[in-house]
């Protein structure tokens, strides 16, 4: 229970291990609570094992985006082709995925008997609600009702045979947290830790997950007032004038270029950063991009507007997809500045020598779609080696704020021409891109068949969503909130380009010519065992 569980606890180790008489009391595997939890560093130092799991470096995040109607793996995603079984254990039910609100817990449960008066105590334990606020979001985004715990566990605690809570309940008490942390932690860190806008950040995020969530699934009550709450946290940070969309007025590289930075230290964009050093701490990231054995689907492609602000069913400037290259002429910039065309090096290597793709190239190794994913590649060698990537990675972006904003407020039907120059305008101003208005101007036949009718704005808005944070692994997670499942059955979810050697698109899974959705596929299913252990568990629906 007491084991270290990462370098930061290692220090105290390290700081007393010349004092014999610590050595005999306490092994150097352990550490003891009647020698921890004294100061508020104590606890600082305790929550320094949680940011690595924020952004998890072994793996490759653009790879979430599988599940979705953005990307096509060379494999079928057997969960979104319901062919997944209900698990007996693990499933992200298992002792390992509850381990980190389990941590917190174990925190939380120490600083309230702590008697110290030190103001940091409580910026301390803002980080660890923090931390717990993020764990659960992904518990409730996966299972929708889970059981919330306040403290840690022992084999004894009556919660192991607890019934689930509420959506309400859990959302609550996620929301109790992060007003905690909001209200203690600082407004800056010079050490790269949480601040009040990350906390804020992630407060968005949940009340626009779950308000959307809520209303388009038609379950449990209070939506609009989470809708609020994503809006007003949003404010917070745009009216802290505290960030702002990066730029430095080169709209064919500013976008593909804020993803491949070495240093997000200080970057207008960046409310909170994963930072990578030489020999410290690096990623593998822009290796695995380089045989991603994923891309992008057509009907992501094709869903890029054209410059003149129009989509490509209406826009006089579309050159169609007979040639690869012809499909890049005329769009938004950020379909260059996403996929790979091959008129871009695709490897520089450290003698000088570029390397070129011709295009398009169809591999299952690589991509099996031909629309290469460069959103975070680096296509330097030094980048390329094994584990050895420094390039940063935002946690919370300005950006997706601002897309969080228009969105919560176009759902409250108060999303004015003023809320969208300051969101979604500000984003296209980066890549010279013709302003959206509030009433958008046109009819796409091209629009999304969602399960529950929009209006256009809204249309339009989710659309720049989609386009701005392509491979950022958000695209599964909007389609479940927005009930948009039905989106997959889209043939060219599963198409790539097209295919010079016969004229047809590119089809990946020969056999296969559609997806069929399953509503139970919302939710993921609670493992057999964990209901046999605990029989007040009850199964997510559609899974019996």
């Amino acid at each position: 229970m007491n084991k270290i569980y990462k370098i930061g606890l290692l220090a105290i180790l390290l700081a007393t291990s010349c004092n014999d008489d610590y050595l005999e009391k306490y092994p150097l595997d352990e550490i003891s609570d009647a020698t921890f939890w004294k100061t508020a560093s104590d606890v600082e130092m305790y929550a320094n094992q949680f940011y690595a799991t924020l952004f998890d470096a072994r793996l490759a995040w653009f790879n979430v985006d599988n599940a979705s109607d953005n990307q096509i793996p060379s494999s079928r995603n057997i969960y979104t082709w319901n062919e997944y079984n209900v698990p007996a254990t693990d499933g992200g039910w298992g002792k390992s995925d509850w381990l980190q609100i389990r941590r917190c817990n174990y925190a939380l449960d120490r600083i309230a008997t702590m008697t110290i008066t030190d103001p940091a105590l409580k910026r301390a334990e803002g980080e660890i609600r923090f931390f717990k606020s993020f764990h659960y979001l992904e518990k409730l985004k996966k299972f929708g009702e889970v059981p919330w715990l306040n403290t840690s566990l022992t084999p004894e605690s009556p919660e192991l045979t607890a019934p689930r809570d509420s959506r309400e309940t859990v959302t609550n008490n996620i929301l109790a947290d992060l007003d905690f942390a909001i209200a203690n932690l600082p407004e800056s860190s010079t050490a790269d830790r949480l601040t009040k806008y990350a906390a804020l950040a992630l407060k968005t995020e949940v009340c626009l997950f779950e308000g959307t969530f809520r209303k388009y699934h038609q379950v449990g009550t209070g939506h609009e007032e989470l809708l609020r709450l994503a809006a007003s946290s949003a404010e917070q940070i745009i009216n802290s004038n505290q960030f702002s969309v990066y730029k430095t007025g080169k709209v064919e590289e500013d976008f593909f270029d804020l993803f491949v930075q070495y240093e997000l230290k200080g970057n207008s964009e960046g409310i909170l950063v994963q930072r990578f050093i030489t020999d410290k701490r690096m990623h593998n990231n822009v290796r695995q991009l380089g045989e991603p054995q994923t891309g992008y689907s057509k009907d992501f492609v094709e869903s890029y507007l054209c410059e003149d602000g129009l989509p490509i069913a209406l826009s006089p400037l579309y050159k169609g997809d007979a040639n690869f290259a012809d499909e890049f002429v005329n769009r938004d910039p950020r379909m260059r500045q996403s996929i790979y065309r091959e008129d871009r090096p695709y490897r520089i290597f450290d003698n000088g020598t570029v390397n070129y793709k011709e295009m398009p190239e169809f591999l299952n190794a690589n991509c099996p779609t031909s629309y290469f994913i460069i959103k975070g590649y680096s296509p330097f060698e030094k980048d390329r080696l094994p584990s050895t990537s420094i390039i940063d990675d935002f946690i919370y972006r300005y950006g997706k704020v601002l897309l969080d904003y228009a969105e919560a407020k176009a759902e409250l039907g108060e999303c004015t021409q003023d809320v969208l120059d300051g969101t979604i305008n500000l984003l296209r101003d980066r890549v010279g891109m013709p302003h959206l208005t509030v009433a958008v101007g046109f009819t796409d036949p091209n629009w999304p068949n969602w399960e529950v009718p929009i209006s256009p704005l809204l249309n339009e808005i989710r659309r720049e969503r989609r386009i701005e944070t392509s491979a950022e692994g958000d695209r599964w997670d909007d389609l479940v909130r927005w009930k948009a499942g039905k989106l997959l059955e889209n043939p060219k979810t599963i198409l790539g380009a097209r295919d010079p050697a016969n004229g047809n698109l590119r089809v990946i899974y020969p056999g296969f010519a559609a997806r069929k959705w399953d509503n139970k596929l919302y939710l993921y299913p609670i493992p057999t065992q964990e209901i046999t252990l605990n029989p007040n568990l009850t199964q997510n629906p559609g899974w019996q």
